[in-house]
């Protein structure tokens, strides 16, 4: 069992996941796809590609709601314990050319916590764009490496120490922040719709929440205000919707 499973079995979907699922998980498809009428469309199964499944407990979430999903996934004893149902599995790198040939169009293409580990996240985004059409919705969730919480661990501790999971994981080849993503998706080719972010414990938060009436009063009128205008600091944890950008 990789430590994402174990993850997972702890703690259940994180909120970011749960998000994704409500986004891209419902039953049957709203949108306009290849000159469908709206009724068509409406009756059209979602078709979810899902990069990086692990042992699929997204995917196994994708399938009770009746989308029809195909898999990306480098690693054997993972694809070993997918779900039943699953349209077609590539036990392949994303990074890998073979996977590209085969793909076709999809409603939703999902990238949770994936782009981190890549060689060349920015060739893959543009290999994407290219199987992707106008309706496609791209999701990618990635850790924010300048939340407050590692900005506060670098600052007080000069700590950057690698884990097993989470913001350091040991196998992340990048880092980013709710700046920097959005960039590299635009340079790529793709325009960002949306980012939704999880938030974590900001600056003097636990503090302030305990003196009277100041505590009331930051959480009522100040809080959304300040994680709105300092989304950066404030999001552990963010997921980007983005399309293909119409020329």
């Amino acid at each position: 069992m990789n430590v994402y499973e174990q993850i997972f079995k702890k703690y259940g979907l994180s909120l970011t996941q749960q998000e994704i699922l409500r986004l891209a998980g419902e039953n049957r498809n709203g949108g306009n796809k290849h000159g469908e009428n709206r009724q068509e469309a409406c009756l059209r199964n979602k078709t979810v590609l899902e990069i990086g499944s692990s042992s699929g407990y997204m995917t196994r979430a994708f399938l009770e709601n009746k989308c029809i999903v195909d898999v990306v996934e480098f690693d054997q004893k993972a694809v070993a314990k997918l779900p039943k149902g699953v349209r077609r599995i590539f036990n392949l790198s994303i990074e890998d050319n073979k996977v590209y040939s085969a793909l076709t169009d999809y409603d939703f293409v999902i990238m949770a916590d994936v782009l981190e580990h890549l060689i060349n996240p920015g060739k893959v985004l543009k290999k994407l764009l290219k199987v992707a059409s106008f309706d496609t919705k791209l999701l990618i969730s990635l850790p924010n490496i300048a939340c407050w919480a590692m900005r506060k661990q670098l600052f007080f501790k000069g700590d950057f120490k690698y884990k097993t999971s989470g913001v350091l994981d040991k196998t992340h080849l990048h880092f980013y922040t709710v700046n920097t993503l959005p960039q590299l998706l635009k340079v790529s080719g793709w325009k960002v719709d949306k980012i939704i972010g999880t938030v974590t414990r900001l600056p003097l938060e636990g503090l302030i929440s305990r003196i009277p009436i100041l505590g009331w009063i930051f959480r009522k009128s100040i809080y959304n205000k300040f994680v709105d205008r300092f989304k950066n600091l404030s999001y552990s944890h963010f997921l980007v919707v983005a399309s293909k950008k119409h020329e």
